[in-house]
C-alpha cells in the first residue's frame, strides 16, 4: 500500500473480556487476535463477520472507547493507541447502530448537532452556519433543526446522525452497523449518502455489517473476521465475485437470491463444535482436517490475504 494514501493502519490487535473470575482462575472471551488492516483516504473499508465476530470490539479500540491489550492503531502515522487526543478526536467520528437510543430525546435536533461543537469550544458565531450546512450536507433541511427525535423517521434520524458525525469535518468515521434497524429501501438510501459522503467530502469508513451484501454494495476493501481473527481480506470485487476462504464462500452463500427462481437448496450450516486447538473455523469448517487442529498463517493470494491451509 501506498503509505501516502495510507489514513489509518489497525496492526496485531488483541483484545479479551473477561468472563468468569475465580480465586485462583479467571476464564476469557478472546474479542480479537492479531487483526492488522489498513485504511486509505478515500475509501470505505468493510469489516463483516456474524455476532461476536469483533468488528464493533475493533471500532472502539479505534475510538478509544475501549482499550486494547496489544497492538496498534496509527492515524496518519501517528500512534493514538490507547491514548487519543481532544484534537485527534476531531478527526475521527462514529455514526452508532440505532439512532432511536444515540440521541438524545430531550433535545432538538439544532441542539443535538450544535452539543458537538460545544464540546470542542467552536465560537458561538460559527456554530448555526456548521448546523445547517451538516443537516443540508445530508439531504434534510432547516426546518428539521427545530424537531425532536421522535418527530422524525428511523432514516431520518440516522441522517441525523450522520450529520453529528461529520459536522467536524473528520478524516474518518467508525460506521456501526448503521443500516441495520432501519427498512430495507431505506437502507439503500443511507449507503448512497455515505458514497456521496466519500466522494464529495473525500471521507474515509469503517463501516461494520454482519450483512455481506451490504458490505458488498458500499465498500472499496472488504475485511471478514470470525471469532477475533481475520479469515480474509481483500478489494471487494475480489472477495465479492471469488471467495477463497470457507467462511467467506459460507456468508455469500447464505445470502438470498434476488428472485425466487435463482433460490438454491438450502444449505446446512454446521454448529460450532466448541474445539479450541488449530483454526478458530475449525468447528464449522465443511472441508475441516487434520491439518486444521494446527494454526494456519496468512497467505497472499491475488493481491488478498487468506487465513485458510487449503489456498
Amino acid at each position: 500500500m501506498d503509505s501516502s494514501k495510507q489514513l489509518l493502519k489497525a496492526e496485531n490487535l488483541t483484545k479479551r473480556y473477561v468472563i468468569k473470575s475465580g480465586l485462583f482462575k479467571k476464564e476469557y472471551f478472546q474479542a480479537l487476535s492479531d487483526v492488522s488492516f489498513s485504511v486509505e483516504k478515500n475509501q470505505i473499508v468493510g469489516l463483516v463477520g456474524e455476532s461476536g465476530s469483533g468488528k464493533s470490539t475493533i471500532g472502539k479500540i479505534i475510538l478509544n472507547l475501549i482499550k486494547a491489550d496489544g497492538g496498534k492503531v496509527y492515524l496518519l502515522g501517528k500512534n493514538i493507541t490507547n491514548n487519543l487526543s481532544k484534537e485527534d478526536r476531531k478527526k475521527i467520528s462514529i455514526i452508532f447502530q440505532d439512532p432511536r437510543t444515540s440521541l438524545n430525546p430531550r433535545f432538538k435536533i439544532i441542539d443535538i448537532l450544535e452539543e458537538t461543537l460545544i464540546v470542542h469550544k467552536y465560537p458561538k458565531s460559527e456554530r448555526k452556519d456548521l448546523v445547517v450546512k451538516a443537516i443540508k450536507d445530508v439531504g434534510l433541511d432547516e426546518t428539521f433543526l427545530n424537531r425532536y427525535p421522535h418527530e422524525l423517521s428511523g432514516g431520518q434520524r440516522q441522517r441525523v446522525a450522520i450529520a453529528r458525525a461529520i459536522i467536524l469535518d473528520p478524516f474518518l468515521v467508525v460506521a456501526d452497523e448503521p443500516t441495520s434497524a432501519l427498512d430495507v429501501s431505506v437502507q439503500l438510501q443511507i449507503i448512497e449518502l455515505i458514497k456521496r459522503l466519500k466522494e464529495e467530502k473525500g471521507i474515509s469508513f469503517i463501516f461494520i455489517s454482519h450483512d455481506l451484501n451490504v458490505v458488498g454494495h458500499i465498500a472499496d476493501y472488504i475485511v471478514v473476521l470470525y471469532k477475533g481473527k481475520v479469515m480474509e481480506k481483500g478489494s471487494k470485487e475480489d472477495v465479492i465475485k471469488n471467495p477463497l476462504h470457507p467462511y467467506t464462500k459460507l456468508l455469500l452463500e447464505s445470502l438470498p437470491p434476488a428472485h425466487p427462481k435463482y433460490r438454491k437448496p438450502f444449505i446446512h450450516i454446521k454448529e460450532d463444535t466448541g474445539y479450541q486447538e488449530g483454526c478458530e473455523f475449525i468447528g464449522r469448517c465443511p472441508i475441516a482436517t487434520d491439518v486444521c487442529k494446527q494454526k494456519p498463517t496468512y497467505k497472499t493470494v491475488d493481491n488478498r490475504e487468506v487465513y485458510c491451509h487449503f489456498v
